[in-house]
């Protein structure tokens, strides 16, 4: 079978991920980077400040609420501490408990309430501090209804101490000690603002970015579309994406410069093909014509045997020659100028009529498979019929090189939908799996195969440029357990209505 180079295996691919969704994951990533080291910033700014907005007024309501017992001193009641208790209220606190100290470290409130642990209290420091002094605090809680006394809980609490001195100037230090229940209320409504922003912003992220991804590789997928129409018929056209993004217009243009440049090179190679082959043609025609006229009957063996080796020889080259001009012809990019109707089961019949002889020579059974039905011979396709003979007689001549003794060639003629289909089917060893990529590519040949004959490797892609050439396609593929089926896929010319 023709097949192209070995490629060379570099291992198993990574999975791909397209560019939409990296850039989709980026921004989700960057977006999440910014909002965590935010939230962190936010979270510790937020308890710094309600921390420090709560000593400030717990100092303040301290400095007060001892200016109003200072009269009282040195024996405060609880009925005394009611107008003071009183303000206190209308500043969030949470709970709040106020005591007064003497310098023996106990409370000289004629009903103390017992709550604040006065070992917990820096007293040395408050009694020596003309300041008010914040501090932490334990608080004892009252015992649950169904436990003992042992078992009252204490919980920590924030206090400010101020110093206070009664009439007789005798120090005391007033200690007002509130709990944190306002502060982790607040910080715990901060900190759900900031779970529900977790939460959320990670998903509109997700689909602005999806977005935005999606404006980015807008033009990326322009351009896709135009690279898979480029080919040897698409050279004339300029790629013109009709964008006012700068980026892409100036991409657009390298583009078209170096498609110029490639329709130059591509014209200049074919140019010189078909001079050289041309030139070439005569004197190939020539010998052949002296070495068929050669008159043999008195000639010695060997001089029969050369004649014979000069006629197989030229022969096979201008069988090159003629692929090289139908290769040229084919691959310039036009039109076909002979453009006619053609039947499909009448381009298979026709194949097999001419490639029968080739056939018998290998032991090879051709087997045809026709459109079938009442429109089986309304379905036909439009082109030059050489060409499409050609591409047709290339693939069913390259099959019966490849078939064993005795085997058969199957060419079956089909319709699927709009599309004519017809597949060249053979039971030879198929295409080994790291040439069918590039099986159609010039001069490509195997190395296997008992009796492949001579061929020069430009059968395949003479076949896939006159399937090209007419808008359709040839592909390849390998039958299990063993062979191989060529498809070929041209359009149906529309049938006309019948008035």
């Amino acid at each position: 079978m023709e097949g192209g180079a070995t490629n060379q295996h570099t291992g198993p691919g990574r999975p791909r991920v397209s560019l939409r969704i990296r850039l989709t994951l980026w921004v989700v990533a960057i977006f999440c980077l910014i909002q965590w080291v935010t939230g962190g910033v936010f979270w510790l700014y937020q308890r710094s400040s309600i921390e420090r907005v709560l000593d400030e007024a717990l100092s303040n309501r301290a400095a007060l609420a001892a200016e109003q017992i200072r009269p009282e001193l040195p024996l405060v009641d609880d009925f005394e501490l009611l107008g003071v208790t009183r303000q206190l209220r209308h500043f969030s606190f949470g709970r709040f408990y106020l005591d007064v100290f003497g310098q023996d470290g106990q409370s000289v409130l004629t009903h103390p309430t017992g709550r604040v642990v006065p070992e917990s209290l820096p007293l040395a420091r408050a009694f020596a501090s003309e300041e008010p002094i914040l501090a932490e605090v334990m608080l004892t809680e009252p015992p649950q209804q169904e436990a003992g006394a042992s078992q009252r809980k204490k919980s920590k609490a924030k206090a400010a101490l101020v110093l206070v001195r009664d009439h007789m100037g005798d120090p005391y230090v007033m200690a007002l000690v509130a709990t944190d229940d306002y502060s982790r209320n607040q910080l715990q409504l901060v900190a759900r603002v900031l779970l529900l922003a977790s939460v959320i912003g990670p998903i509109a992220a997700a689909i602005s970015g999806w977005f935005i991804a999606g404006i980015a590789v807008a033009p990326l997928e322009r351009f896709r579309l135009v690279a898979a129409k480029l080919g040897p018929e698409s050279m004339e056209e300029e790629i013109d994406l009709e964008t006012s993004n700068t980026e892409v217009a100036s991409l657009a243009n390298e583009l078209n410069d170096a498609r110029e440049r490639i329709k130059q090179a591509f014209a200049a190679q074919e140019r010189f093909l078909s001079n050289v082959s041309h030139e070439i043609k005569t004197p190939i025609s020539v010998m052949l014509a002296e070495a068929q006229t050669l008159p043999l009957d008195d000639a010695s063996p060997e001089m029969r045997d050369f004649v014979d080796s000069v006629t197989e020889e030229m022969t096979r080259l201008g069988n090159l020659v003629e692929s090289f001009l139908t290769l040229s012809r084919v691959r310039d990019g036009k039109d076909p100028v002979h453009r006619k109707v053609y039947a499909a089961n009448d381009l298979v019949m026709d194949c097999i009529d001419r490639c029968l002889l080739m056939a018998e020579q290998h032991d090879v059974r051709l087997v045809p498979t026709l459109i079938g039905g009442e429109d089986g011979m309304d379905v036909k396709v439009l082109g030059d019929p050489d060409l499409l003979c050609t591409m047709l007689d290339n693939l069913v001549r390259n099959a019966i090189r490849f078939s064993p003794e005795g085997g058969r060639v199957e060419i079956a003629a089909g319709l699927d939908g709009k599309t004519v289909t017809i597949r060249v089917i053979d039971e030879g060893a198929g295409i080994p799996a790291d040439r069918i990529e590039t099986i159609f590519d010039r001069f490509s040949r195997s190395e296997t195969g008992a009796r492949s004959g001579r061929g020069h490797g430009l059968g395949l892609s003479i076949a896939q440029g006159v399937a090209e050439l007419h808008r359709g396609s040839i592909s390849a593929q390998n039958r299990e357990p063993t062979g191989c089926c060529f498809e070929v896929r041209l359009r149906r010319r529309r049938p006309k209505k019948q008035a």
